[in-house]
């Protein structure tokens, strides 16, 4: 297995693409082959550097010229062409690949017999020095079509490169994008879990100047993700998201996209809220009969009639209650708050699965929205988005994003694994990006949904049996969207949905044992395993002080603080760009020289 690094060069400082090539020709040893291309360079001391390139007379390495500045898409065609492996590795000219991480991708590739991996990646500045390491998902086709999480450094096979026509000119600052949303219809990327380059992020470069994202790199994604869709025969409204990066900055794009596919009917929804009559919460020094702010709130989101979804379409409430609640106080509730729907009354003893199931039962809609009734539906319209996700087939499930009523982050999403299931909330602010991955921001596949708001297709539900009353109490949402992922369906979290959750306002937070060996007996296999979507797989577990686990992770605490300030020491009495952590050593070099 040949692999052939694509290399285009347009003025880059000599310093930082020695480091560059000396890393590709590190990773390619004798048997890859690394083609540069020198797209027009009018830069002196890089035509000096690419002059002594030629001169060191390396087997492995070729030189293009090409006579004109044609741009990125043009040169990496040049190099495809001219490249005698069977995989292609394109490379920016300013990033550093990692040898090791390189050959486990290759491994990863003869293994799994794919024809297409991409890597994690560590992000550094101009002088090389760590900003973040980014830890992927698994392929997330959703958060494909909302970020380009994959990034530089990948390795696909030259005939689907081929086949697709290679990359497009005019889609210069998202080429990439462009072509890894033309490869993944007709095949999904392996990912392999290694650092296998360093991207380094210059104050200019072709997709951001400085901080601030080109806007023609915008409209190039935005225009590869529309045609994308059209590929598929699908409608769909593409928009970029807008965030302020600073308390006091305008919001600007940030290179995530909201994709919304047009409904092609209306589309009839039964929003089914278990509940209990009379339950107050205090609530910012306020008490609230949870019910009645539930349903004002339904109201109040639903009451856009600009929603296209909404034209034509039928929206019901079915409120179960308990058994001996007043039906008749219920169905006063629907009316003073101007809501089509029933109330029907379940059987003694609390389950709150059996709850949700007769609610099912009794309901017209195509579309299931299953709410708790301590939940404040904070975002206008939001039935138009969750209507919009369900159009695809192979979505199971749709929620969205839980907030405390301090407005910090309860939950974005759920995630499995280590015996159990946790929300997935990495920062408390709900106006942060999330994660690297922007997960705050970006719609995205995730192991499950919060039963709090959880919307799925009617037809998904009877498929899959409804919640297994198995789970009374905890994990049915678990259960229920794992059962789905068997059948080889998604679940999508929509952080623009966002709701207020009086988290376990009427019932007890407590999980029981039997509850969770339950779920521990049902699902080991899933709990067991790595969560292909979950990031919190790489953070340290929080031990105890007295334990012997807990004095270590305090100590690496105190020595990570004290290495913090010596890389800004460093930082600061250092100009020459390098390699973080010395990936790329002087005595591996090859044109050390150069």
């Amino acid at each position: 297995m040949r692999v052939s690094f694509l290399v285009p060069v347009y003025n880059t400082d000599p310093a930082i693409l020695a480091l560059c090539v000396n890393s590709v020709l590190k990773a390619a040893n004798d048997y890859h082959e690394v083609i540069l291309v020198d797209d027009a360079t009018d830069r002196d001391d890089t035509k000096a550097f690419l002059q002594r390139c030629k001169d060191a007379d390396l087997d492995n390495l070729q030189i293009l010229h090409n006579r004109e500045n044609a741009g990125v898409s043009f040169s990496l065609n040049a190099a495809a062409a001219l490249a005698g492996g069977e995989f292609l590795s394109p490379v920016d000219h300013d990033d550093v690949v990692v040898s090791q991480g390189f050959h486990q991708m290759l491994r990863s590739l003869r293994y799994h017999a794919a024809p297409w991996a991409y890597s994690d990646e560590v992000q550094v500045d101009a002088k090389g020095f760590l900003i973040q390491r980014l830890y992927k998902p698994d392929y997330s086709p959703q958060l494909l079509r909302s970020l380009m999480y994959i990034n530089h450094l990948q390795i696909f096979s030259k005939t689907i490169f081929e086949k697709l026509g290679g990359y497009r000119e005019g889609f210069e600052g998202s080429q990439d994008y462009d072509l890894a949303l033309r490869m993944c219809e007709i095949s999904e990327p392996l990912h392999v879990e290694e650092i296998a380059y360093h991207w380094r992020i210059l104050e200019q470069t072709q997709s951001r100047i400085g901080e601030q994202l080109d806007l023609t790199a915008i409209d190039h994604a935005l225009l590869a993700v529309q045609e994308h869709f059209h590929r598929m025969n699908k409608v769909v409204e593409v928009s970029p998201v807008m965030f302020k990066r600073h308390a006091h900055s305008a919001p600007e794009p940030i290179g995530v996209y909201r994709t919304r596919l047009v409904p092609t009917r209306s589309y009839s929804v039964s929003i089914i809220i278990p509940c209990r009559l009379g339950t107050t919460k205090v609530v910012d020094g306020v008490r609230l009969v949870l019910l009645n702010h539930c349903l004002q709130a339904l109201k109040r989101s639903i009451g856009n009639t600009e929603d296209v979804s909404l034209k034509g379409s039928s929206i019901e409430v079915v409120l179960v209650l308990n058994h001996d609640d007043n039906l008749d106080e219920a169905r006063e509730a629907l009316t003073r708050y101007e809501l089509d729907g029933v109330a029907i009354a379940d059987q003694p003893g609390f389950d709150f699965s059996r709850k949700c199931n007769l609610g099912a039962q009794v309901s017209q809609g195509e579309v299931l929205v299953f709410l708790n009734d301590d939940t404040d539906i904070q975002t206008i319209g939001w039935v138009d988005g969750v209507i919009s996700i369900l159009q695809e087939d192979d979505v199971a499930c749709v929620g969205g994003m839980m907030q405390n009523t301090d407005r910090s982050v309860q939950s974005c999403g759920d995630n499995v694994g280590r015996d159990s299931a946790v929300h997935y909330a990495p920062e408390r602010s709900a106006d942060g990006v999330g994660d690297p991955m922007h997960r705050y921001l970006a719609d995205h596949e995730t192991t499950s949904i919060s039963g709090a708001f959880l919307c799925c297709r009617k037809t998904v539900y009877l498929d899959l049996d409804g919640f297994s009353e198995a789970f009374p109490n905890s994990f049915q949402d678990v259960d229920f969207c794992l059962r789905a992922r068997t059948k080889g369906m998604r679940c999508i979290t929509a952080p623009s949905i966002r709701l207020l959750h009086f988290e376990s306002a009427t019932r007890d937070a407590q999980v029981d044992a039997q509850t969770l060996n339950a779920l521990r007996s049902y699902h080991g296999p899933s709990l067991a395993g790595k969560d292909c979507y979950a990031f919190w797989r790489y953070q340290p577990i929080y031990f105890s002080i007295f334990s012997y686990n807990g004095l270590k992770f305090r100590a690496y605490l105190y020595a990570k603080k004290i290495v913090n300030i010596a890389r800004r020491v460093e930082k600061t009495l250092t100009q020459k760009p390098r390699c973080w952590r010395g990936v790329l050593k002087k005595s591996e070099s090859r044109l050390s020289e150069m």
